[in-house]
């Protein structure tokens, strides 16, 4: 596993006016065929073929799954470690009396006017539905038990971010490989490509 050290200057943005270390991975992203590679070769019985052919389909059924109210729970042996679901909110955050008010003028004066009416004041604001997966605690457990290094790829130092008269930001940045071994030939960090 490989990460890039970062020297941040600061972001007007972000409030942060002082200068901070961050760190971030560096990753790549593996296809299908890579990973049906890799659950056939922990486990012969499932072939290749298969095992992309359920890839390939499982995000679907997930979500027909998710649809009818149901997490998905990915499992090592007997340990949860991803967990997928329908996550549900009030559509432009919560409702405060404020709020409330504004949905239901003529019904709505009080804090118990606002709890007297949640349901329609809901209705009203609307909900917002999205896909969302959680890695458990036993899933970061399983990653460094496998063995694999971690190594730093780079030292990137990034100028402070500044608020600009029309609304953008300014900034940069200057990459340093690291000397010694554990580097790569991506500078900036954050491949995206595929590997198969």
């Amino acid at each position: 596993m490989k990460y890039s050290i970062y020297l941040n200057q600061g972001n007007e943005y972000l409030g942060v006016n002082e200068k901070t270390i961050t760190v971030n991975e560096v990753v790549e992203t593996v296809s299908e065929i890579a990973l049906a590679r890799e659950i056939a070769h922990e486990n012969p019985l499932i072939p290749e073929q298969v095992a992309h052919g359920v890839l390939q389909n499982f995000c679907k059924a997930a979500a027909n799954l998710m649809s009818m109210g149901y997490a998905i729970v990915l499992r090592n042996g007997n340990d949860a470690a991803l967990r997928l679901y329908a996550d549900i909110h009030v559509k432009g955050g919560n409702i405060n009396l404020a709020k409330a008010r504004e949905l239901m003028p003529e019904d709505v004066q009080t804090e118990a006017d606002m709890f007297e009416h949640a349901s329609d004041l809901v209705s009203r604001a609307g909900v917002t539905v999205r896909a969302k997966a959680e890695c458990e605690q036993k899933f970061s457990e399983l990653l460094l038990s496998v063995g694999e290094s971690v190594n730093m790829k780079d030292i990137v130092e990034r100028a402070k971010v500044v608020r600009t008269n029309g609304g953008g930001s300014q900034g940069g940045g200057t990459v340093t490989p690291p000397s010694g071994g554990g580097g790569g030939d991506n500078p900036g960090g954050g491949g995206s490509g595929d590997a198969d």
